[in-house]
């Protein structure tokens, strides 16, 4: 059942549809009566929603979780933007749902970003570094690597996130080469950039409405280290590696977040190493703005403040339209 998008949701319509379930919590209001405050979303948005019947919200605290999916039915208003006052909720059997239908997922078409990121790394010619990137992206991990996300929350943050930043990775790697090539490895800079984050696949739990980190997330380290070590796993299955290479290759995973406060384990010390963290960098910091941009009504030129960027962000294209005629 998905009769209405979070897209198409208006002030004053009927809802009666199935939605993810992303937050849940009680609050009081200025009375002191319990209500319940909710996120909801799917593939084309979130939306909050609001339980005010007391006695509804606490049931439905106990008997409705995040990462549930579920029928809501009530009506679509107007309050600080778009919100479900919601007058039943029935939980869905997420066996017999489409996840990807109920949460974030990317725009773009999956099959023809894969191909483009087959492309890519199919021009790598060191055989070793060949014979790796096959060793990781087996017919059983492709499935998985399409569909996972690359956040919960800051940047690409959706079913094919992942795979849409590796391929930004790669696409800047790529135009660092054809400006600057000269002074770098190609080979080791497209390996490291198709490699730089596959330990998201197990930070992640890919098969969570809201892609929860999973405890050897929470405990190992995350990607950085889980990457590394299923890169070494894969290592170990290819006679006569070279020793230098896998150094450098595990070097490029471990420092591609640049500084050590953003979760580097070391600092880049190669030249391929400071390419990959900038190309990393920038598709990372431009999907995270365009984010904060989408999120917000354009109601004015300036967004509010973000606290993952530290700042607002300002739309030369709203202030056009919100500037008077001369």
């Amino acid at each position: 059942m998905k009769t209405q998008w979070v897209k198409s949701l208006r002030p004053g319509l009927q809802v009666a549809s199935n939605f993810g379930v992303f937050e849940l919590g009680l609050a009081k209001n200025k009375n002191g009566a319990k209500y319940l405050r909710a996120t909801l979303g799917d593939r084309t948005g979130m939306i909050e929603a609001r339980v005010w019947d007391s006695a509804l919200a606490e049931n439905l605290s106990r008997g409705i979780s995040p990462g549930d999916v579920a029928i809501i039915g009530g009506t679509v208003v107007e309050f600080n933007g778009l919100q479900i006052n919601v007058e039943t909720c029935t939980k869905t059997d997420r066996s017999q749902v489409d996840l990807d239908d109920y949460r974030p997922c990317c725009e773009q078409d999956t099959g023809v970003m894969l191909a483009r990121f087959t492309a890519i790394t199919g021009q790598v010619g060191d055989p070793s570094l060949r014979a790796l990137l096959e060793a990781v992206f087996t017919l059983d991990l492709l499935p998985r690597f399409t569909r996972a996300t690359a956040a919960r929350v800051i940047h690409h943050a959706y079913s094919g996130g992942l795979l849409e930043h590796t391929l930004e990775v790669l696409e800047y790697c790529l135009k660092i080469l054809e400006i600057q090539g000269a002074l770098l490895n190609p080979d080791m800079l497209l390996t490291g950039a198709a490699l730089h984050d596959i330990g998201k696949l197990w930070e992640y739990d890919q098969a969570d409405l809201a892609f929860q980190r999973t405890d050897a997330g929470r405990l190992l380290g995350g990607h950085v280290i889980l990457g590394r070590d299923f890169i070494r796993q894969c290592l170990a299955t290819i006679t006569g590696f070279p020793g230098p290479l896998a150094l450098h290759l595990e070097h490029l995973v471990l420092s591609h977040h640049g500084q050590r406060d953003w979760g580097a384990v070391e600092e880049p010390h190669t030249l391929e190493a400071i390419a990959l963290h900038q190309a990393d960098l920038l598709s990372a910091r431009l999907n995270q703005a365009a984010g904060v941009l989408r999120s917000q009504p354009s109601s004015s030129p300036w967004t509010q403040y973000d606290r993952h960027l530290g700042r607002s962000l300002y739309a030369p294209d709203r202030a056009d339209e919100e500037a008077p005629p001369r």
